[in-house]
């Protein structure tokens, strides 16, 4: 018997996962935190609030925002683990659609989809990754989506796809796209409207996690250990004091709290300026995307400074891969992508 199964997009990263799926015509996206710990928790007090405690094999783990025992992601080992299963199946129970038959596209990072001696997919990983999101487990008192079949994509490049075919460059400009996430930069030159992808590059040293490790360092010498999901929060909204006073427990800690981030994100910036000019010195333009594309914008505008505002940071750029992905895929060419409902997950 054939079973009719929705095609849903997952960019599943290591410190968020973004998920986009057609309905109604409508591209619709969430973006969906990573905080697991081991061992269940106990049930909410608060109707409204939902518990989600899972098992994997004799493991059991719960999601769990502000936990500082958080298990970690930021590592490539986490695309074939018990952590990116939990990680793509809770975000779709996100989604707010009724579980049902799934077929998946999901991503690898360019250092893991692409064998670095020849630059040919490598089929080992991609069927990792592959067997590890088909493998079983369950919810607690609830039920989850089926995953009927899992297709693989690289990071990077297909994030500008839609950006680049409405773009009006000709068919010998050179794009260079930089996808700087939580654990790995992915780089890619693409030839004229994506006529050709020219070369691809690779670096799993290199992330927002750099930002991330530090931040749960510096608060927790202030009393304020934290999850890493807490942590991301903390750099995003480093500029809203009302915010960062909740997080630093001591707050004769918080100036040289906040001027050690923003020194770690010139870090980060300045290390993927040094990659990104070593990868393709002179591109004609240059795209942003991922998780940390906002905090290496300003060291990227000034390697690349002849280019101006060809320097691109591409709108929504933590979903843009998932979007992307998921139009590329889209059996009805006629979808609705503006305005486009994108949702952060509330921290339960």
């Amino acid at each position: 018997m054939t079973v009719s199964a929705l095609t849903i997009a997952v960019d599943d990263g290591s410190t968020n996962v973004k998920v986009s799926w057609i309905e109604n015509n409508q591209l619709k996206t969430i973006v969906s935190p990573n905080s697991f710990r081991k061992d269940w928790k106990s049930a909410a007090l608060r109707r409204d609030k939902q518990v989600y405690n899972y098992t994997i094999g004799t493991t059991k783990y719960t999601y769990d925002a502000t936990s500082d025992k958080a298990l970690e992601t930021t590592h490539v080992d986490y695309q074939y683990d018990d952590l990116n299963l939990l990680a793509v199946h809770h975000a779709l129970l996100q989604t707010g659609l009724t579980p049902c038959p799934v077929t998946l596209v999901v991503t690898l990072p360019i250092t893991e989809f692409y064998d670095p001696e020849d630059c040919q997919r490598n089929e080992a990983n991609i069927e990792k990754k592959r067997q590890n999101l088909m493998r079983a487990i369950e919810l607690n008192k609830g039920e989850l989506f089926q995953i009927v079949d899992v297709n693989v994509m690289p990071e990077s490049v297909p994030a500008v796809l839609s950006t680049l075919m409405n773009s009006n460059c000709n068919e010998f400009t050179r794009s260079l796209v930089i996808d700087c996430g939580g654990t790995t930069l992915d780089m890619g030159v693409v030839v004229g409207e994506f006529d050709d992808v020219s070369a691809v590059y690779g670096n799993k040293e290199i992330g927002v996690s750099m930002v991330t490790d530090l931040a749960r360092k510096v608060l927790a010498a202030a009393d304020s250990d934290a999850s890493y999901l807490v942590a991301n929060e903390l750099i995003k909204r480093r500029h809203d004091m009302e915010f960062v006073k909740e997080v630093v427990n001591d707050e004769s800690q918080i100036d040289a709290i906040l001027t050690k981030i923003e020194n770690k994100i010139a870090e980060l910036g300045s290390a993927v300026a040094i990659e990104a000019k070593k990868f393709a010195k002179n591109p004609n333009r240059v795209y942003l995307v991922g998780g940390g594309a906002s905090l290496i914008y300003p060291a990227i505008a000034e390697a690349y400074p002849t280019l101006g505002e060809r320097v691109v940071l591409i709108n929504e750029s933590q979903s843009a891969l998932a979007r992307e992905l998921c139009m590329y895929h889209a059996d009805d060419i006629d979808v609705d992508v503006n305005p486009e409902t994108l949702i952060e997950v509330a921290d339960d």
